[in-house]
């Protein structure tokens, strides 16, 4: 599963990159989807501090990242999670932590499951990004994970 997460990430990466290019190919750079792409790159850093059993009370706010800021952004994020999985084993990728979620509940995830919930996330939002970027006379990213695939392993 190690080699799963980690190819998820790269993924994450690289669709984030051309979720970029899309907003930017709007004639005026659509708002709405780049608080989009801000929450995911947020969520991506919850997630994370989830992991390492951080503080989330600095996550009660969105910080509402500008695209210059997303930019910035998204190689910290490819770079913290490639490192987390490099110091994790199968095992630990198995092991579980407790959490209280976004509506207050006490929860307990499995940190791979949280991984990947992370990154499924974002496929979400990246589709309502593409919407957004129709909408204002962009070109929508195609950010499946076959294309990824195609792009970059042929």
């Amino acid at each position: 599963m190690l080699d799963f997460h980690t190819a998820l990430i790269s993924f994450n990466t690289w669709a984030n990159g051309k979720v970029v290019e899309s907003l930017r190919s709007c004639p005026a750079l659509p708002e709405a989807g780049v608080l989009r792409l801000s929450h995911i790159l947020e969520n991506n850093w919850y997630v994370y501090d989830i992991i390492f059993e951080r503080d989330l009370s600095k996550w009660d706010d969105d910080r509402n990242y500008t695209i210059e800021e997303c930019i910035a952004e998204i190689p910290k994020i490819e770079a913290a999670y490639q490192e987390l999985l490099q110091s994790l084993t199968e095992e630990q990728l198995a092991r579980t932590v407790r959490f209280k979620n976004v509506v207050g509940d006490m929860v307990e995830r499995r940190i791979g499951d949280l991984i990947f919930h992370t990154f499924d996330h974002c496929t979400y939002h990246r589709g309502q990004i593409a919407m957004i970027v129709r909408e204002h006379g962009g070109e929508p990213a195609k950010t499946w994970y076959n294309r990824w695939i195609a792009e970059t392993q042929a």
